[in-house]
Order: structure tokens, then sequence, then C-alpha cells
């Protein structure tokens, strides 16, 4: 086990998924908050993806120390975290490939939050750029042009 009281243990747990929460509040129009089975979808317990796409991910496995998921009564003892993204093999399969992974002990939550929202942030201002690269520069909103309303013919 960790060290740490199961109390702790479950207040650890209750406040990281507070701050993934959190976390997908603050970038709401990008990123989206799952709960999974990581034995169904090999992802984690915890996973944020883009909004749209589903080309990247980061995801948090809960581990246990002396039984398993299907416990009811488990309590995590540590975490492992994921930043994965599916990339195109010679067969023509987009497999979901590692970028980055750890382990994190429930003493130190904070910075799996801090990851979590790096990616989140990464993840919007990407959507955000792309956005901007695509928009309609005849019909965006905040763009300023002279002359009135454009026309086929104009």
């Amino acid at each position: 086990m960790s060290g740490m009281s199961e109390e702790g243990l479950v207040q650890h747990s209750t406040a990281l998924v507070a701050g993934l929460e959190a976390i997908v509040q603050r970038y709401q129009e990008h990123v989206i908050f799952a709960w999974e089975d990581p034995v169904t979808f090999g992802g984690g317990h915890f996973v944020l993806y883009p909004e749209s796409g589903s080309m990247t991910r980061f995801a948090i496995e809960e581990k246990y120390t002396g039984t398993d998921w299907s416990d009811d009564d488990r309590v995590a003892t540590s975490w492992t975290w994921d930043s994965q993204a599916r990339v195109r093999q010679p067969t023509g399969d987009y497999p979901w490939v590692s970028l980055a992974h750890g382990e994190v002990t429930p003493g130190d939550y904070q910075r799996l939050l801090g990851l979590a929202e790096s990616w989140a942030k990464t993840t919007y201002d990407h959507a955000e750029r792309e956005q901007a690269l695509t928009a309609d520069p005849v019909t965006a909103t905040g763009i300023d042009r002279m002359g009135g309303p454009r026309t086929l013919l104009t």
C-alpha cells in the first residue's frame, strides 16, 4: 500500500476526479471527460479526449493493492497516466501509441492534475488554431471589411 490511510486515499481520489472535472470545465469547448472501462476500451478509468476527433487522448488508470477494479470496495493506491495518439501503421491500422507515460502516488495527485491540465490546454490551443485557420474570412465574425454584405457578384 502507499503508506496513506484508506480515508486519505479516498480523499485524494475524490480530489483527483474533482480536479479533472474542473480542468474539463475550463477547456470544455474542445475537451471532454469520459469515465471508461480500461479492459474494454484500453485507455483508463478517466480519459480526456478532444471534442472533435479521436486521434489523441490522456488516460488515467487507477492501480490497487491486493485487489482489482472489479472489487466494489477498492481504493486506488496509485495512478498511471498515458498520453496517447493514434499512429498510422504500414498495414493501414491506427493503433493507440504511447507518447509519454508515468505513475503517480496519491500524495502527488496534484502533479497528475498538472499533466492533465497541460494536455487539455495543448488540445484546446490546437483546436483554437485550427478554427482560426479554417474560418471563412467572408462570414467570420469579428473581421472588419469594407463595403456592405458580399454577394456572388462582389
